[in-house]
């Protein structure tokens, strides 16, 4: 799927914050920013960690996670998440070959409790 590709009723953007180190409230590294994900309906913004990559757990799939739990620092180049590294490991695992569904987005919003 290339960059501005409408998935559901989500477009996947994969400039924006690519590579953007993600940590947790302590600053431990959860991951690095694969692509974003903006709703088209209401502009809500999610970015996608790897978790075959960052160790967070074996296989593929991805931790998705609203920005609306995160500050961004365009300055240095991370996002922190208004989380603990295991609350973002245990998170719903969006699948490499998944799409972004409203229903998805609902379960995540409902385990980051938004």
């Amino acid at each position: 799927m290339s960059s501005g590709e409408i998935s559901g009723r989500f477009r996947r953007v994969e400039d924006r914050y690519n590579r953007y180190d993600v940590v947790d409230l302590d600053g431990d590294k959860i991951g690095t920013v694969d692509h974003t994900y903006v709703s088209e309906s209401d502009q809500r913004e999610y970015v996608a960690v790897s978790r075959g990559l960052t160790g967070l757990l074996p296989g593929t799939g991805s931790s998705i996670i609203p920005l609306d739990v995160c500050a961004v620092d365009n300055t240095s180049r991370t996002i922190q998440v208004n989380a603990e590294k295991d609350l973002v490991k245990n998170s719903p695992s969006l699948g490499s070959g998944d799409e972004m569904s409203p229903e998805y987005e609902s379960q995540v919003r409902s385990y980051y409790r938004l």
